[in-house]
């Protein structure tokens, strides 16, 4: 599965990227796009399918490709999933499920996401 998450704010933010096979790279950026952190990651097989159940279980190619909210956004949070040719994006606003999407992807990274 070919993986790629982002979010980001005026302060700065985080992308997780990379597959079952090359394992992940974490990166998180300064106000400025600085990389300012950097990690590779291996999860273990198990931890993918791990992953996948729940991905599944979340319903996350359910997911409509845009999340906006009513309201006029300024300089709010910006996110981005692709999970293999599916892709979903927000500002400010999110799926239903996005927080125990969140605790998934911490659990594949093996540190808290947020």
């Amino acid at each position: 599965m070919r993986l790629f998450v982002a979010m980001g704010w005026a302060g700065g933010g985080w992308e997780v990227e990379g597959n079952e096979e090359e394992g992940l790279l974490y990166r998180r950026r300064g106000y400025d796009g600085a990389v300012l952190e950097e990690r590779q990651i291996r999860p273990s097989p198990e931890a993918w399918r791990a992953f996948g159940e729940r991905l599944r279980e979340l319903g996350v190619e359910a997911w409509a490709a845009r999340y906006e909210p009513e309201y006029p956004v300024c300089g709010g949070t910006t996110w981005a999933v692709r999970l293999g040719d599916r892709k979903s994006s927000g500002e400010d606003a999110y799926p239903p499920n996005w927080t125990a999407f969140l605790d998934a992807l911490s659990e594949l990274v093996g540190f808290r996401l947020e």
